[in-house]
């Protein structure tokens, strides 16, 4: 029997380790596909946009899942229509910067500095919150341990800039949004705003922080599955 994939884009620090858990809660039905981003170059969303569609699967249906940062890349890949998407997934994502009393011209006071001295465990903490385990910890310090300082600042620039409001409007394949309750990074106003202009996306609230995946693995994977289900994706 055929498995369909279910390609996955990561969140800030772009090396799909953090995926770990939801890869193990998946139904064996469900081929996963993680496209990591390059951890040395300060890409931002134009440069990182070829790269990713380089490896999505060709001539095979799929479903994109993108997850915070990795979410208006697979926007804009929905927006293309690209041969093969069936559905995209956004867990914790936004449309545009996740707090909008940040200036976009802020963008330009962000610098690498701050993401070499900020401990580890200070980071761990506020993307975890009360729901990091050791195993979750060492799992996150991996995955930021291999990304460079540069990259970060990079990232949160584009953050800071972004604005996919018009590919989010021209996505035609069903959409799901997850959102963790207690999400203090991406607050719940992001999905407001998505709502605004495409009422027709599904949604799902789990009491979880900012990663979803990781803390709430299993029931992030059971709603995957049965979204794909009700849309006959499989």
């Amino acid at each position: 029997m055929r498995r369909i994939k279910l390609v996955l884009l990561p969140g800030l620090d772009g090396t799909g380790v953090l995926f770990k858990p939801l890869l193990q809660a998946l139904a064996p039905s469900i081929e996963a596909v993680v496209i990591a981003y390059p951890d040395r170059q300060p890409l931002g969303y134009d440069a990182l946009l070829p790269l990713v569609m380089q490896g999505l699967p060709q001539q095979e249906p799929y479903v994109l899942l993108g997850e915070s940062f990795g979410g208006p890349l697979a926007l804009r890949i929905a927006a293309s229509r690209p041969d093969g998407l069936r559905a995209l997934v956004l867990s914790a994502s936004f449309i545009s910067c996740p707090h909008h009393f940040v200036p976009t011209w802020a963008a330009h006071l962000v610098r690498p500095f701050p993401f070499r001295a900020f401990p580890r465990y200070a980071q761990i903490k506020a993307l975890f919150g009360g729901y990091a385990t050791p195993a979750l910890a060492a799992l996150s310090a991996q995955a930021l341990g291999q990304v460079a300082a540069e990259v970060f600042a990079c990232r949160v620039q584009e953050v800071m800039r972004v604005n996919v409001s018009s590919a989010l409007a021209a996505c035609a394949v069903p959409m799901l949004y997850i959102q963790g309750s207690r999400d203090r990074v991406v607050p719940r106003a992001n999905l407001q705003r998505i709502l605004a202009i495409r009422p027709d996306v599904e949604y799902l609230s789990i009491e979880a922080p900012h990663m979803i995946l990781q803390t709430q693995p299993e029931t992030a994977a059971n709603a995957i599955e049965a979204f794909m289900q009700a849309h006959a994706i499989t």
